[in-house]
């Protein structure tokens, strides 16, 4: 492309501004001139810095420096030495703000020179120049400048010897772990600076590179193992990836008994299963530790204090799966009887299949043994052959035990836990959850439990077991799930988001660039939007132009007409080789500006552009985060809160004061979680670091000390 910049006269600060405007020199590029300013030029800071930019847009970076120094001049003169850093005024935010649009009203001397300078190969100038502009105000140019400075002065000297590292503190790799929502904790580092971390192929958003880079990423599980890739990348380009794994178990050790025998007494001996699928890290029956061998256990037991085996076993994730089993009753070996077991017979047909012949050796066995041993041999007789006509007579489905929760239940729990025994007189050779497998053995008695997460609303959720002899039992729980009244997404606070205004004499990716942000930001589902269809109509009716897009007093009109508690409004700057996209959360009642943010890229592909557009929408979303809380203090209109600015709580916030209750089922005791009720609302007006002060908003009646608090 051709760029042709000629100076018409060397720089001096002699004349008027007139005279300054018309000896300019002449920037252009592509047939676009560059090197203008929308307005009359009239030697004023934001003239200068306006005309530097359209300078530095055309590739014309010695007049953008001149015009930035003398930017630079006037603002220090302007600005009172009280107020100055090192001698020097800072770049701020709305510097000046009548008769301008946000967009052109801040002043940004020293990022610009910055940048002017990184184009000129003085690096360390540039560097000095942005570090000090990010001093004063946080802005995404500056760092992005900042980066590529430190990038080429990298390049240049080769001190960049080792790609960055990365480890995860928590949870461990190749762990077991039984949330399916989990934080992803941990660290990439380099010997000079980490620019980007990589989880699962999505990029995590940081302002400007770093020698250390802690992250803290939320990461959702599928059942068994998941394999996440990590990635990170230094300046110069050099990165490291790593594999990373976690299991996933939401089930329970499954236990089963498949032999009980009394010996003498009290004395027990118990043999069975425990399998898992993450494996079995613990298992006691009456609190004694028991050792499995490949799964299997067997032990001997004093039952003399209540006749009862109580089991626990643990797998590795943290599940638990416990239980009693009632020596009392059935099945084989949970009671003695005190005659001869034949004369016991009452089930149809039990004389003829045992008849008083067969236990005539026993009779003779019982001589040589003790009265105590006989009894218990011909017990153990008896309950054996009636077992096996059972078996062979069995017709009866399986019987599906739940603990606590009935076959329909409301419940305010993301997750349900799910508590079951299915037994049967014979073998249980299939048990399944929604269609999915999850008996690993046959046995007449399975304990089992599962963790089942829960859309909002109805849920159903079906157990079906059949036994050996094709006996089939389906027990279906119907759950409803309910939102806590505070978390729910209609509770959150109304925000409407105007068409951003367009910045540049280049208009192509602009309204690319506000569709991906606005889908990025609801998609976070941080805010409760407006729908845009109805932002859009009203914005026609109001016959908004597009500076007006950005003047409050027009914007905060369509903030009330919508509903709105608080609306983004912003602007997409387009240069030929760079976008720049800056977005205001302002609250509709007062016009205070709740958060900001912007970005920049000088990549305008559609792929950084998303990258661009995602990272802007999770910086509003984490510098305007959902905090819960309490209340420390209420005294009349003023309520103080243990959240504070350490915290990212700041003034304009809206919160929303409640009580929850536990709940419990009337009929079985379960925790069925915990619902909330609103007692009013409330606007933050001053905070410190750790506390901060709300005034109600209306009624707000039983604010007290220990009553909880959300932000909205």
């Amino acid at each position: 492309m051709k760029k042709i910049w000629v100076a018409m006269m060397a720089f001096c600060v002699l004349g008027s501004g007139t005279a300054l405007a018309a000896k300019a020199p002449e920037c252009a590029k592509d047939g676009v001139k560059y090197g203008v300013t929308k307005g009359p030029f009239r030697a004023e800071w934001w003239n200068y810095q306006e005309r530097a930019i359209s300078y530095i847009d055309g590739g014309c970076y010695e007049p953008a420096l001149q015009d930035i120094e003398e930017a630079i001049k006037i603002r220090d003169q302007l600005v009172p030495k009280s107020q100055r850093v090192d001698g020097k005024a800072c770049d701020q935010r709305r510097a000046r703000t009548y008769g301008m649009h946000f967009p052109d009203a801040s002043y940004f001397g020293h990022r610009e020179r910055g940048v002017a300078l990184y184009h000129l190969g003085q690096l360390d100038e540039s560097q000095k120049e942005l570090e000090f502009s990010l001093s004063c105000v946080e802005s995404n140019k500056a760092q992005y400048y900042l980066d590529l400075a430190r990038k080429k002065k990298l390049e240049t000297s080769g001190l960049d010897k080792s790609p960055p590292t990365l480890e995860v503190a928590s949870p461990k790799d190749k762990s077991y772990v039984k949330e399916a929502g989990i934080e992803l904790q941990g660290q990439a580092a380099d010997d000079t600076f980490v620019k980007e971390v990589w989880i699962a192929g999505e990029p995590l958003a940081f302002p400007v590179a770093d020698k250390v880079i802690p992250f803290s990423q939320p990461v959702e599980l599928q059942p068994g193992w998941n394999n996440i890739k990590l990635r990170a990348v230094d300046l110069t380009g050099k990165d490291t990836s790593r594999d990373y794994s976690l299991f996933l178990d939401q089930q329970g050790p499954e236990v089963t008994f498949q032999d009980i025998k009394q010996l003498a007494g009290a004395n027990v001996e118990v043999a069975g299963e425990v399998t898992d699928e993450s494996g079995v890290v613990k298992f006691a029956l009456n609190g004694q530790e028991v050792q499995l061998s490949a799964g299997k256990f067997s032990a001997r037991l004093d039952v003399s204090k209540d006749w009862k085996i109580w089991f626990k076993a643990v797998d590795k994730a943290g599940n638990e799966t416990e239980g009693v089993i009632n020596l009392n009753s059935e099945p084989k070996g949970a009671r003695l009887e005190q005659e001869e077991p034949y004369r016991l017979a009452g089930l149809e047909n039990d004389w003829q299949t045992y008849p008083a012949v067969p236990w005539q050796p026993m009779s003779i066995r019982m001589r040589e043994l003790g009265e105590a041993e006989a009894q218990i041999a011909f017990t153990e007789l008896y309950w054996n052959l009636k077992e096996q006509y059972q078996n062979y007579t069995d017709t009866t489905p399986p019987e599906i035990k739940l603990r606590g929760l009935k076959t329909e239940q409301t419940v305010y729990f993301p997750e349900l836990y799910l508590e079951a025994l299915v037994t049967d007189a014979n073998p249980i050779v299939e048990l399944s959850l929604n269609g999915k497998k999850l008996a690993k053995a046959q046995s007449n008695n399975i304990f089992f439990n599962q963790i089942i997460p829960l859309a909002v609303g109805p849920n159903t959720i079906k157990l079906r077991a059949v036994d050996s002899k094709g006996n089939a039992a389906e027990k279906i729980i119907k759950v409803n799930r309910v939102t806590p009244a505070v978390h729910k997404m209609e509770e959150r606070m109304v925000v409407s988001m105007l068409p951003f205004y367009q910045s540049g004499p280049v208009q192509e990716i602009s309204p690319v660039a506000y569709d991906n942000l606005i889908s990025a930001i609801v998609g976070q589902k941080r805010f409760n939007f407006v729908d845009r269809a109805l932002v859009d109509k009203i914005v026609r009716e109001q016959k908004l132009s597009a500076e007006q897009l950005v003047d409050p007093n027009y914007t905060l009109k369509v903030g009330k007409l919508t509903g709105s508690e608080a609306m983004i409004i912003g602007f997409v700057k387009e240069a030929p080789n760079s976008i720049e996209v800056y977005a205001q959360l302002l609250e509709v009642e007062s016009g205070l500006i709740l958060e900001e943010k912007d970005a920049f890229n000088r990549d305008k592909s559609l792929e950084a552009l998303k990258y661009l557009t995602r990272g802007l929408a999770i910086r509003l979303r984490e510098d305007f985060p959902i905090l819960e809380g309490k209340v420390v203090k209420a005294d009349g209109k003023n309520i103080t809160l243990d959240l504070g600015a350490s915290q990212k709580i700041k003034p304009g916030m809206r919160v929303i004061f409640f009580v929850d209750s536990e709940m419990k089922d009337a009929e079985t005791g379960m925790n069925l979680g915990y619902t909330t009720d609103k007692i009013g609302l409330g606007k933050i007006v001053s905070v410190s670091d750790r506390t901060s002060t709300a005034e109600p908003i209306g009624k707000n009646a039983g604010v007290a000390p220990d009553k909880k608090v959300i932000t909205k």
